[in-house]
């Protein structure tokens, strides 16, 4: 019992699941109002290429990536605690 790793109980989980789903909504929210908010074109310039484009685009295709790359390191980072708790 003694080296048995603490669990969180239901109750508490599932509380900080919540809480992370409203936290990823407002987030979701804000992003939405400034994009919406950013419709002209603007040039944009990456590496050797140029092209047109609206700035609610960029700032949804922007968001979009960073989500994510988040997605994918709390993935590898969570993949890694439970092969170390395995160990």
């Amino acid at each position: 019992m003694v080296d048995e790793p603490r669990r969180r109980s239901q109750p508490q989980a599932g509380r900080e699941n919540r809480t992370r789903l409203v936290v990823a909504l407002v987030i979701a929210a804000v992003i939405l109002v400034f994009a919406f908010q950013n419709t002209n074109h603007v040039r944009v310039s990456f590496l050797f290429l140029h092209w047109d484009a609206r700035v609610i685009y960029l700032i949804i295709v922007s968001a979009l990536l960073g989500g994510l790359a988040a997605y994918l390191v709390g993935r590898r980072r969570r993949s890694r605690r439970r092969s170390e708790r395995r160990d």
